[in-house]
């Protein structure tokens, strides 16, 4: 099974509930996604969720993945570090 780790995690702090998670994989971004994510969805999350399941599935590399949640993070405004 490939792997679905990217090289530097990234840490999510929510503004308003003051949750904050470390990310590591594409699988621990898409339950972030589904499960602690803000409830209003842009465009930004569908293409970071839709990216997940590609790294999963195998047919996309790790940093996309990672730099779908970025986007998506940004978009929901979300703090990044």
């Amino acid at each position: 099974m490939r792997s679905t780790a990217w090289n530097t995690p990234l840490t999510i702090d929510d503004p308003v509930t003051g949750l904050r998670r470390t990310v590591k994989t594409a699988r621990q971004a898409k339950n972030l996604l589904h499960r602690n994510w803000p409830n209003k969805h842009g465009s930004r999350y569908h293409i970071a969720e839709q990216a997940c399941e590609e790294v999963i599935n195998g047919s996309a590399p790790p940093r996309k993945a990672r730099h779908a949640l970025i986007a998506a993070a940004i978009e929901a405004h979300l703090h990044l570090s």
